[in-house]
């Protein structure tokens, strides 16, 4: 995503004529990226969690869990969940 980003930023020609406009947009994308290393951070260990649980859920004969390793809701849930963000817990 990083690069993606970069490479993007490297193809638009762009000139800001105010200093204040071209810091408050670095201020808001440094935000965006936080929040985005936040939210990938809480979905791979509920990705992980998600597939813990499912491995015990279809041992125990429910077989449909098996189909909670495939549900990125349920894996962004679980990260969320166990991260303690307000709201989820």
């Amino acid at each position: 995503m990083e690069r993606g980003i970069l490479s993007l930023s490297l193809a638009l020609k762009v000139t800001f004529e105010s200093a204040q406009l071209a810091k408050a947009l670095v201020s808001v994308l440094k935000r965006l990226a936080d929040l985005g290393d936040a939210v990938y951070s809480q979905l791979t260990s509920g990705a992980r969690l998600a597939l813990s649980f499912s491995g015990a859920a279809v041992s125990w004969g429910n077989l449909a869990a098996a189909a909670w390793r495939y549900d990125r809701s349920y894996a962004l849930f679980l990260g969320r969940f166990f991260a303690g963000v307000k709201g989820y817990r």
